[in-house]
């Protein structure tokens, strides 16, 4: 114990005087860490925080909901054996005032509303029923509302204001409903009634379209799992168009999102430890290259293989510490930190929190990285003999004997550190698909890039030599027998493809977040208009005006009748949407030209000047929802006549866009109906005000809703998204770029001695550096041309079948990216010779 004890000693105060070549294997091993270990805290924090307050973010158990119709009373009774019931009814109306209008997201509560949690807000006295507070009381039932709305509306709590053409009285201010957080996207300031005040509602038309009424029905179980009790329900009720959710179903699409970022986020965390562990390779093998004469002076000095070993494994296991330390740090504190910034967009509250097993697992997995890679070099050492140090002087390693270590026992620890690496993947992931395809990716991009420089080196040496010395010395040196090409292509491969994998699929992520176009939030929206007043909103906008852009799009409405020839009563639905669309007559629109808001998912957009056989675009929810594709047929009635049409898309479109339309149908085919006319505005930035009273001043008789404040909050939440996996991609190119630098550390002292020789014998210090130069310019070309197809072959497969994103290809970025790597490469492989190039042979003999 005590000589283990004591070569552990020398190794670490051999270590002390090269520990700064090791800087770049630090960070990479540092920036990988610190990603898995805030990925994992973050992770935990809202699993954990679900768990732990599941029913009162669904306000029960478990909630069933529908769009077209309230429960049944044999439903009702159904539900009720289960448990407590509570129904919600959510629905968007105008509020109005004697001065000003608001757009209200009402949500109407039943007389258990609610069951768990309660209702915040500043009127409520402790301990009374919320529909005991708001009932009727001199003719006037009373209301919770939002505090901006009575801004909005210019009164205060007490006053009264009209609801869907209905008196309600203001008698409180609305803080949060117990289970906002599972209610989705809602537009609108949000007002809370009571069943009774809903029942004297006169108009209970949303006035924008697309948004339909939801009845929700919150169940707290008497007893029996959440999760098996939903899987009995939706055997039954799902057959019938009800939706069943639990409270993480509940979150609805920005959990979604941060699913997609945190998918994201473990891919990033995943690579850079390989590519961190490709550093650990490069660097090791450069180091025990350059070791050699020590390793052979241990061993004439009698020192065993065992204590060789032991003697450079300190040396990984100290710098693995230092750069795994330095990730838990980092990652912990900005997990830490922005806990409740996500747990605010999420909408569940997140304390600031440290978890040990998520740093615990992400500690393993670094120093299992750092080991794994490290182990070649290290075998690679035990292998050198005394009489290394009368031949090659720190020039080279023996080559690696592959066949000795993968027929001995020696190849164990390899194959443990694999299975380790891959059970933490999977304890980060819980995704074994995950896992086994980025095992296979890495192991496939090796083979490849071994394969690739071996037939591009057996090409050149059958090539006829160029008559450019400085060229001809180049590829000399790529194709010579002991050429360091080969780990170079390898690890700046591994490093490009990563980069290029990490840079597709960050740009998928903010496509998916912000929308395949960028568009401006409108401020203001309108409905029921007619061609004369949008004729004078078009004249108020434009060039020199306060509105920066104006939307009119038709609006009728109608109602699905049959699905390929079938009865929607015989149709099953799946999904709030499909349930909306066959809830009776719901808004329809033509256009010619496809909203920038949206984007294709699959199928195409009719031609502007399209005048066939009727077409529809239906959303993408509605190709599951409804059961059907492309090229299937859909029966519509409207105003009497049934008009059939077939499915030439599906699309999706971006919330922050606006208010779009669930089915939307080819020119000409609605075009003989009379429509009333749906405009969005857009004021310029700072303008909002002016342009209200513009509007008022021009259109008296049109109600404007202002809702580009709601749309914002929610493109902001995305943006916040996008510029975190801009930044976090960011952060994975420069640990790529960086162990493309540190794998120009192989074979430096070999290329030093050529290039003291090339001294001696009179070449001159350009043809040194420019051969120098030439020579990694086509290692680089040689590790981007596989890595550009790894790369995006993989984010492809990454993003369809992994993040079920859609896949797009900046060429353009790309380019950019491979052009600076291998500029940057051959830059960095002409600057490792510059001091042999620029000192005296003499003196750099005397050193080698």
């Amino acid at each position: 114990m005590r000589a283990a004890w004591a070569t552990i000693r020398i190794g670490l105060l051999d270590l002390r005087g090269d520990i700064r070549r090791f800087v770049l294997l630090v960070v990479c091993l540092a920036v990988g860490t610190a990603l898995i270990a805030g990925v994992s805290s973050v992770g935990a924090s809202v699993a954990r925080a679900i768990d732990a307050s599941a029913a009162e973010l669904m306000g029960g158990d478990l909630e069933l909901s529908r769009a077209d119709r309230p429960a049944t009373a044999d439903e009702l009774k159904d539900m009720a054996a289960l448990g407590t019931v509570a129904s919600v009814f959510d629905t968007n109306l105008r509020a109005q005032s004697d001065t000003a209008d608001a757009f209200v997201d009402l949500a109407v509560a039943g007389d258990t509303y609610p069951l768990v949690g309660a209702v915040q807000s500043t009127g409520v006295p402790p301990g009374e029923k919320i529909n005991d507070f708001l009932a009727v009381k001199d003719d006037v039932p009373g209301a919770l509302v939002d505090a901006l709305m009575l801004d909005q509306l210019g009164i205060g709590v007490g006053d009264t204001f009209q609801l869907g053409g209905t008196t309600f009285e203001a008698r409180g201010t609305l803080v949060r409903l117990p289970d906002a957080a599972v209610r989705g996207f809602r537009l609108g300031l949000t007002t809370l009634i009571s069943v009774e005040g809903f029942s004297g509602i006169s108009d209970r038309t949303s006035p924008l379209p697309g948004l339909g009424s939801w009845f929700r029905y919150k169940i707290l179980l008497d007893d029996g799992d959440a999760d098996s009790v939903k899987a009995q329900l939706e055997e039954t009720y799902g057959a019938m168009g009800w939706t069943i959710r639990s409270a993480r179903d509940g979150l609805g699409p920005m959990v979604r999102y941060y699913d997609l970022f945190m998918r994201f986020l473990v891919i990033v965390g995943l690579g850079s430890l390989l590519i961190g562990g490709v550093s650990v390779w490069a660097s090791m093998q450069a180091y025990i290259t350059e070791r050699a004469n020590v390793i052979a002076v241990l061993r004439s000095m009698g020192s065993d293989r065992g204590r060789v070993m032991l003697h450079f494994f300190s040396q990984v296991a100290m710098l693995a510490a230092i750069g795994v330390g330095i990730g838990l740090v980092v990652g912990g504190s900005v997990a830490y930190l922005i806990l409740p910034l996500v747990g605010k967009a999420v909408g569940i509250g997140l304390a600031p929190a440290v978890h040990l097993q998520p740093l615990l697992i992400a500690a393993a997995a670094g120093f299992v990285t750092a080991f794994g890679f490290a182990y070649l070099p290290l075998q690679q050492a035990q292998t050198i003999r005394p009489v290394h140090l009368f031949r090659s002087k720190g020039l080279s390693a023996p080559p690696m004997d592959w066949k000795s270590l993968l027929t001995s026992w020696q190849v164990l620890p390899l194959l443990l550190a694999l299975a380790a690496f891959l059970l933490l993947a999977y304890a980060m992931t819980g995704d074994w698909l995950l896992v086994l395809a980025f095992a296979g990716a890495s192991a496939l991009a090796v083979l490849v890039f071994r394969g690739f420089i071996g037939v591009a080196q057996w090409a050149l040496r059958h090539l006829p030599e160029p008559p450019n010395r400085i060229l001809r010395h180049a590829l000399r040196s790529i194709s010579s027998t002991g050429s360091n090409a080969t780990s170079v292509v390898v690890a700046a491969g591994m490093a490009l493809a990563m980069l290029i994998v990490v840079l597709v699929l960050q740009g998928n992520l903010r496509q998916e977040f912000l929308g395949a176009s960028s568009f401006d939030v409108p401020t203001l929206v309108a409905s029921d208009l007619f061609p004369d007043e949008v004729d004078t909103l078009a004249s108020m906008s434009g060039p020199g005006t306060n509105i920066t852009q104006f939307i009119a799009t038709p609006m009728l409405r109608g109602a699905l009748t049959e699905i390929n020839g079938v009865p929607v009563a015989d149709v099953r639905t799946h999904g709030p949407e499909a349930t909306f669309l066959l809830s009776g007559e719901v808004p329809l629109t033509y256009r010619q030209v496809m909203p920038a808001s949206s984007k294709l998912v699959s199928g195409k957009w009719w031609p502007a000047d399209y005048d066939g056989p009727g077409l529809v675009s239906l959303h993408q929810s509605l190709r599951y929802g409804l059961g059907v594709n492309l090229g299937d047929t859909l029966s519509f009635s409207i105003f009497g006549d049934t008009v059939t049409v077939e499915i030439a898309s599906f699309r999706d479109y971006s919330w922050q866009g606006g208010i779009d339309f669930l089915a939307t149908f080819s020119p000409a085919v609605l075009e003989q109906y009379p429509t009333t006319l749906f405009a969005a505005v857009t004021a310029a930035p700072g303008a909002e005000k002016t342009v209200e009273r513009e509007l008022a001043v021009a259109l008296p008789d049109i109600r404007f809703i202002a809702i580009g404040d709601t749309l914002k909050q929610i493109t902001d939440a995305l943006h916040q998204l996008s510029f975190a996996a801009t930044l976090v991609g960011g952060l994975a190119v420069g640990n790529g770029l960086l162990v493309l630098v540190g794998s120009l550390a192989t074979g430096r002292r070999q290329r030093e001695a050529d290039t003291v020789i090339g001294k001696v014998l009179g070449t001159t210090r350009f043809e040194l550096l420019a051969t120098s130069f030439v020579q990694y310019f086509i290692l680089a070309i040689l590790a981007a041309i596989p890595a550009a197809a790894l790369g995006v072959g993989v984010a492809w497969l990454v993003g369809q079948a992994m993040l079920d994103v859609g896949f797009s290809l900046d060429v353009d970025a790309l380019v950019v990216v491979l052009v600076t790597a291998t500029i940057m490469t051959a830059l960095l492989g002409a600057t490792t010779i510059l001091r042999a190039a620029s000192a005296r042979p003499a003196r750099l003999l005397r050193d080698l």
